[in-house]
């Protein structure tokens, strides 16, 4: 019977709307639950398959039937995992491109269980309905060494690392793998392969309608059959359950652990850049019989908030077992209310409201983006996220990724730049035809070395990284990484004097400093201009808001100090509607910019934009300008602010300042960490960036330049220079700390490009 078909006829069963297409009506009956093995190394997979009949017209829904076992360790401790329905498919590509799953006889139900120590365990299975409940006689399973670290957690020693329950750091290297193209699974075996052969150790994973989610409308699949497809709300696509779960093998197989993500944005939208707004087909749509006449009342509807929670419940019991499963993700860049990720994060960690057994007895680590300060407070919450991206605009993402790392520092806990690009709108291969990979390789380690928990996670996995085989990058980067003590201790950004050059006569050239931040209120309005930049951990705010936008708006000032007279100079990126942008010198106004995205009503006038669309989910015009408004400013000290008084908001690239850099001081980033006698370094030639090397101009070599460190206490060092390309050490020297101040002289190795440098104390003898 054609599943349309199928579908109307179990709904004329069903005049109350629930899921019908896995129905089951029989006496309840547990007969067995047979184990895929008796004996098991320690956080190994023991599944039980049961032999059940019973009575619902919704397996997926607890209410209509729950399924259950406890088990009890060796040492007394008690652990409750939910059972799930499952279908067995077999996999082939057709055409070599095309993925068919087909599947293998009837869907059967399941317990999945990673025991956690050592010893005899004993369990018991127990299915309740309508009817009744049965249990079936205790058994036991033998739980021998292993080898696996089991499940990633936060470290106990440094809190904003993660690692394992030993102390293990778990440092992140990879990149995003979001979903597969038309070979399906087939596509991660061939990515997952790369990758984990390169040294990564981290993917993320979206449930989206077009990849692995679960519940999604109804739609046709061939073959009709009701284990195809999906089915509506509180009903799950068993097909795309079995392929995540063979995905998530794949990269256990290759050492790779993976971030869940359970949902994206776009299934709350409309329209899009990409076509990516789904609203119209979610099935929570009241248009569609969800309980949900608009985006915003899934995060208040209370239909709405335990369907949820029952998605959450089966995923959990599904694939909670498994240790490579780093996190769960909540959503993708969707703005989820913190009352609502509370919720949610308390049910699965069986806290709060939802005290008692948690839906996730194993425990993984949870975070969700985008998430806010009242978000990345929630102690539910294990660890913050940010993505960034340009539109071609930023030449390098290392002090992007830098300064957005010192932004998060308070709150404690790791950090990851998830996702990021050139630009969002995209593929880096399109700025990067060649595959050279700088804005990968600077992102890697710039992370790593402003404290975050793991490399920076480039976007364009499909059309960039895995067609130009750009894998190499990771090599190195692990190396170094693995060398390095995370878990020792909290560690804190290095302090290093800017570093200088006494070769050649001093000369002058531009500051350029790139925008910073993305959209929200920026962390500081007030910033001192170096000759190497902002000083500190600052960030150059992106947006410039109006008053219409009170609680984002800031008014940025910049003291500067121009060893002679020269520019100070705004690249305006986009308009949002219009801005009148005030630019004054020492609290004076100079000059006035009024920017405007609507098009002229005079025909005759050019607009200032270079191209202007209408926002119709706003309401308004929105012009990307990519022009430059320039004031003069005298020799001196002196104070410039930026205030955008009247319209919308305005999004810059950068700031120059004409002639402010010394040659004295040269174009290097330095960043580091520190944690005791042991300190990490990175020094790049900040002109080594995707922009320069894509557009074929010299880069020139810097030569002789040093710092000084501070913080390393008395004692003597081996400092390792490591090539970041090759992942060699290249040089070791050793060195003596003497002063009180913990004084380190550092000579930088000639920079054509970055070095990376290990300080490790020397044993003592």
């Amino acid at each position: 019977m054609p599943l349309p078909a199928l579908l109307a006829l179990l709904a004329l069963a069903n005049p109350e709307g629930k899921p019908t297409v896995f129905a089951q009506h029989a006496p309840l009956a547990l007969r067995a639950a047979s184990a895929n093995r008796a004996s098991l190394p320690r956080f190994g997979k023991l599944e039980l398959t049961l032999d059940l009949a019973a009575t619902y017209d919704n397996p997926f829904d607890p209410d209509d039937v729950d399924v259950s076992a406890e088990f009890t360790s060796p040492q007394g401790k008690t652990v409750r995992v939910n059972g799930f329905l499952f279908q067995e498919y077999t996999r082939q590509l057709v055409n070599g491109r095309d993925e068919k799953l087909e599947p293998i006889g009837k869907p059967v139900w399941k317990v999945r269980f990673a025991p956690d120590a050592v010893g005899t365990w004993r369990y018991r299975v127990q299915a309740k309905d309508r009817t009744g409940t049965v249990r079936l006689p205790e058994a036991q399973c033998t739980v021998t060494v292993g080898t696996d670290p089991g499940f990633v957690g936060r470290s106990r020693r440094n809190p904003a690392m993660f690692a394992f329950a030993d102390e293990t750091p778990f440092f992140a290297v990879g990149e995003n793998m979001c979903w597969a193209g038309g070979r399906g699974t087939y596509d991660f075996d061939t990515w997952l392969a790369s990758l984990g052969k390169a040294g990564g150790n981290w993917i993320r994973i979206w449930m989206n309608n077009f990849n692995t989610t679960l519940e999604w409308s109804p739609e046709t699949r061939e073959p009709d059959a009701p284990t195809w497809g999906y089915h509506g709300l509180g009903a799950y696509s068993l097909d795309h359950a079995w392929k995540l779960d063979t995905m998530l093998d794949t990269a256990e197989q290759h050492g790779v652990y993976a971030m869940l993500c359970f949902g994206t944005y776009g299934e709350f939208t409309t329209g899009g850049f990409f076509g990516e707004g789904q609203w119209p087909k979610n099935p929570y749509n009241a248009a569609n019989g969800g309980p949900c006449a608009q985006p915003a009342d899934f995060w208040t509807n209370p239909t709405a908030r335990k369907l949820y929670r029952q998605r959450l419940r089966y995923i959990l019991a599904r694939y909670g077992y498994r240790t490579h499963i780093q996190a769960w993700e909540f959503w993708n860049e969707a703005n989820a209310p913190a009352y609502w990720v509370e919720d949610m994060a308390s049910y699965i960690k069986g806290v709060g409201v939802f005290a008692g057994p948690p839906a996730d007895p194993f425990r993984h680590l949870v975070s969700t983006t985008y998430g806010d300060d009242a978000v990345w407070k929630l102690p539910e919450i294990d660890f913050t996220m940010t993505h960034n991206y340009g539109t071609g605009n930023i030449p390098d993402h290392a002090p992007v990724i830098h300064n957005d790392a010192a932004q998060f520092i308070a709150y404690g806990k790791p950090h990851l730049m998830a996702e990021f690009g050139i630009d969002w709108r995209d593929t880096d291969r399109k700025y990067d035809p060649n595959g050279k990979g700088v804005n990968l390789h600077n992102g890697l380690w710039a992370s790593a070395m402003s404290g975050n928990a793991g490399g920076a996670m480039l976007w364009w996995w499909d059309n960039y990284v895995a067609p130009e085989n750009l894998y190499t990058p990771f090599v190195a980067f692990r190396r170094f990484t693995d060398t390095v003590h995370w878990t020792a201790g909290p560690w804190k950004p290095l302090e290093f004097d800017p570093p200088r050059t006494t070769d050649g006569p001093e000369t002058f050239t531009d500051l350029t400093i790139p925008s910073g931040t993305g959209w929200g209120k920026a962390a500081q309005s007030d910033f001192t201009v170096t000759p190497q930049g902002l000083a500190g951990s600052a960030a150059l705010p992106e947006f410039l808001y109006s008053p219409s936008k009170a609680d984002l708006r800031t008014t940025p000032t910049f003291h500067v100090r121009y060893s002679h007279p020269g520019r100070f100079a705004l690249q305006v990126n986009t308009v949002s509607s219009s801005s009148r942008i005030r630019i004054l010198v020492d609290g004076k106004p100079i000059r006035e910019l009024n920017l405007s995205a609507v098009p002229p009503t005079d025909p005759n006038r050019k607009p200032e934009y270079q191209k202007t669309e209408f926002k119709q989910e706003y309401g308004i015009y929105q012009a990307v300008f990519h022009k430059e408004y320039a004031i003069e400013v005298p020799a001196g000290a002196h104070t410039v602010t930026l205030e955008n008084v009247e319209g919308d908001w305005t999004s810059l690239d950068s700031i120059t300042l004409s002639g402010y850099r010394s040659s004295r001081y040269p174009n290097v980033n330095l960043y580091g960490q520190i944690h005791g006698q042991e300190a990490i370094v990175w020094a790049q030639n900040a002109a080594h960036n995707w922009k320069n090397v894509a557009e074929g101009k010299a880069v020139p070599v810097i030569k002789g330049a040093s710092t000084t460190l501070h913080g390393l206490p008395r004692g003597t060092y081996t400092i390792a220079w490591w090539d970041t390309h090759t992942g060699e050490i290249t040089k070791t020297e050793n060195v003596a700390v003497r002063s009180e101040t913990g004084d380190l002289p550092l000579h930088l190795p000639d920079l054509a490009t970055d070095v990376a440098a290990h300080i490790t104390p020397q044993p003592a003898r």
